[in-house]
């Protein structure tokens, strides 16, 4: 609990981190892998941590071990997915392993996600749309939270993506969200959400082209029909707001960019 509140708060206390990773019951390990995998800046020894993790004596550990290294460069990542891979891999595991591996090679895996049949865009916009769809359904990615309908967990406190404004509106407030995360208090077709645990920030995850498929798929799947995103868009967004160093709030976003 004390390394989710400081995890909460973006300040996650390393040593504790450390720590819970050594610990012997697997679930806080796994659970202290899953913050490590969101904090890898802050630790100058994720490989190793991370090698250790892929190494563990329980597949639950070695699960997000595998997920959290398909975050990395190749030359960081690729190894410790294959000393997963030499351990036994559990049904649930399988598919995670293969696309860590295909990401870090970067291969294509050619499973055609069943968005792609729904789409009515064509040519280049179609593609766009099929790289977000398979961003979205990446492990750890958006699909986790927000689940592959896009009507998100809200027994959980995970809000829906489908006819939202927050996704339908200002392309802007739709990037720094991505880009810097979310952290509190949110209102989403109506219904309340406490936002205790905070949206990711994937500026250090996507790239500019990756960030603008992905947001371009949200925007044109689940009954949503409006403008894509561009990479130019998503790159003027990051380097306006380069010097944010925390999540941004809801009310902080609807100051600068008010529901229309």
């Amino acid at each position: 609990e004390a390394l989710w509140v400081s995890w909460g708060l973006n300040q996650v206390d390393t040593e504790l981190l450390k720590e819970l990773l050594r610990c012997s019951d697997h679930r806080v390990r796994a659970a202290a892998v899953r913050v490590l995998r969101f904090n890898i800046e802050r630790l100058p020894d994720h490989p190793s941590l991370l090698m250790a993790a892929a190494n563990d004596q329980h597949g639950r550990v070695r699960l997000e071990a595998i997920t959290a290294a398909s975050w990395l460069p190749k030359e960081e990542g690729l190894p410790i997915v294959e000393s997963a891979g030499k351990k036994p891999l559990e049904s649930s595991m399988k598919s995670s392993h293969r696309h860590a591996l295909a990401k870090l090679k970067n291969e294509t895996i050619h499973d055609s996600p069943y968005f792609l049949l729904k789409t009515k865009l064509k040519g280049d916009a179609k593609k766009i749309f099929g790289q977000g769809a398979e961003i979205y359904n990446r492990e750890g990615h958006c699909a986790t939270c927000h689940q592959q309908d896009g009507k998100g967990l809200p027994h959980s406190g995970f809000p829906p993506l489908d006819k939202s404004k927050w996704v339908t509106g200002s392309k802007e407030r739709l990037i720094k969200l991505t880009l810097h995360g979310l952290h509190g208090p949110i209102t989403v077709k109506g219904k309340q959400y406490p936002g205790h645990v905070p949206m990711t920030a994937f500026k250090d995850v996507l790239d500019d082209g990756e960030t603008a498929a992905v947001l371009s798929f949200i925007r044109n799947t689940f009954d949503n029909n409006v403008s894509l995103v561009s990479a130019e868009e998503v790159a003027a967004v990051r380097e306006a707001t380069k010097d944010k160093e925390i999540f941004y709030s809801p009310e902080e976003l609807l100051e600068q960019h008010p529901h229309k």
